[in-house]
């Protein structure tokens, strides 16, 4: 009994925790989704992102980098990070020329000042799928409890329904908590691995309401 008690306990803390965390240091956004520099560089022939990477990292050292390659021919070099110094563009251009035999200069090369992406902004495409698939869900578990009732069987609909929201919101908050806690950046894998734990926690509450 005591060990059932806990465990609701912990996880009330871990959530609050998660909560303070996130309104005094905010989440951890990833370099694509926080504002960031872009430097877009014409290379005009085919080249390794790695090799970009490495001469970029010499000269920015350990600062988080993004390298992408852009065009149809994929012959210009995206590159992006906090942010960057006449100095630092200067050299990375010379090395860059001096390694694909170009002829670059600093004027030439789009820096571009992007903003960050906003939480509401990044969640608003799944916001509509989610509903939609909740009022399923929702229509699932009231025709489920009549149907149940109907034969006998004694469910109560509003804790059948209430049980099931709990769930759901008790594992969406613990796991941005952990996000929060852990100082885990956000990236494009987050807000998938978000509704694959809504859907599994979905079937799991249905198959619970099933076995009871």
């Amino acid at each position: 009994m005591k060990n059932k008690k806990i465990i609701p306990i912990l996880m009330i803390v871990f959530i609050i925790i998660g909560i303070v965390v996130t309104c005094v240091l905010g989440l951890n956004f990833d370099l694509s989704y926080s504002a960031h520099k872009q430097i877009d560089i014409q290379i005009g022939k085919e080249f390794d992102n790695q090799e970009i990477k490495a001469i970029v990292k010499e000269v920015v050292g350990n600062r988080k980098v993004t390298i992408q390659k852009v065009e149809l021919y994929e012959d210009m070099v995206s590159i992006g990070m906090k942010d960057i110094s006449e100095e630092e563009l200067q050299t990375i251009t010379t090395k860059i020329n001096e390694k694909y035999g170009i002829e670059n200069t600093v004027e030439n090369i789009a820096v571009t000042s992007v903003p960050n992406v906003r939480g509401r902004d990044l969640i608003k495409p799944y916001l509509m799928p989610v509903a939609i698939s909740f009022l399923i869900i929702l229509t699932y578990i009231i025709c489920y409890v009549l149907i149940k009732n109907h034969l006998g069987k004694k469910i109560n609909m509003l804790k059948a329904i209430f049980g099931t929201i709990e769930i759901i919101l008790e594992f969406q908050l613990l796991y941005l908590a952990l996000i929060a806690i852990t100082r885990l950046p956000i990236t494009t894998l987050t807000i998938p691995i978000a509704i694959i734990i809504y859907a599994l926690t979905t079937i799991g509450s249905i198959a619970c309401l099933e076995k009871q």
